[in-house]
């Protein structure tokens, strides 16, 4: 059972209340990021907490679009909801665990052929999600978020959704031209799923292979499935995102997304993921890297 003398749950009571309810306790924590913190209940399932405004509303659009995509069935697994409830004034949700660690975990201690595979199947993963199919959509757009955007033409959505994510952040942002940034990608001639948060902490491994892939959420859209292999290029790339890449990774990313012909728009990718992440102002490390790329200075 959790104790107070637990820093973490001394400081988030609700917190503590819910892992109570479910006998778990801080050992217990396989991972924590800006949205909830995930504990292993049992073997076979793990306890994910949203934090103080998570929504059991949202945990559900999730689960439908999951539902959705699964029906591709990808060679990889993806999260699968067994229950959503209420507990201490907090959002719990009941996943089957699914095989593997996190590929940013593995990427700590990874060594030689094993490390370099699994970084070229991340990228083979990324590009993979954009065969999951989609029910039709009219057009491009966020596929589950409350303040979804959709347009007829992707880069109308690019631009409208750097808007307003650029708007929701610090002042100096203000000034960044979304529709140039927009402008510097492709144009898409049909919606395709893309997960956009595809990092390595959101793809598991068994050290030989990608296992499962998570995290599917607000972040999700119906728009050019090639954004998820430059998008995983580019979190490889930024520290920030991802401290236990390497530069010998970042070559290997990089050198995939030639054989991809997809380098051209490395630059491009990052500036508009810049722009995209700058509303995460709870997050200094991630508005740090957003301000390195869009401003040239992370202050």
């Amino acid at each position: 059972m959790p104790s107070p003398a637990d820093p973490d749950l001394a400081a988030d009571p609700d917190l503590a209340a819910v892992l109570a309810t479910f006998g778990v306790g801080a050992d217990d924590l396989l991972g924590r990021g800006g949205e909830a913190s995930v504990y292993a209940l049992g073997p076979d399932r793990v306890l994910r907490v949203l934090g103080a405004g998570g929504r059991a509303d949202e945990i559900r659009r999730r689960q439908k679009l999951v539902a959705e995509l699964g029906r591709s069935r990808p060679p990889f697994a993806l999260p699968e909801v067994l229950e959503v409830g209420e507990a201490g004034r907090r959002v719990f949700v009941i996943e089957r665990r699914l095989p593997g660690r996190s590929l940013a975990d593995a990427l700590g201690d990874l060594e030689g052929e094993a490390r370099a595979r699994l970084v070229e199947q991340h990228l083979d993963t990324a590009a993979a999600l954009g065969d999951l199919q989609l029910d039709p959509r009219p057009g491009f757009g966020d596929l589950i978020g409350d303040d979804a955007i959709e347009t007829t033409r992707w880069r109308l959505y690019l631009a409208e959704r750097a808007s307003m994510n650029l708007a929701r952040s610090t002042s100096d942002f203000w000034s960044i031209d979304p529709v140039a940034l927009a402008e510097e990608l492709p144009e898409a001639t049909a919606p395709g799923f893309v997960h956009l948060d595809g990092f390595a902490g959101n793809m598991l491994t068994d050290g030989l292979r990608i296992t499962a892939v998570i995290d599917i959420g607000t972040t999700s859209v119906a728009g050019d499935r090639r954004l998820d292999p430059l998008s995983a290029a580019v979190y490889l790339a930024s520290p920030e995102i991802t401290p236990t890449a390497r530069p010998a990774d970042v070559d290997l990313a990089m050198s995939w997304l030639r054989a991809a012909g997809l380098d051209q728009w490395f630059e491009p990718a990052r500036r508009w993921l810049a722009a995209f992440w700058s509303f995460a102002v709870d997050d200094p490390p991630l508005l740090h890297w957003c301000r390195s790329v869009l401003i040239g200075r992370p202050w």
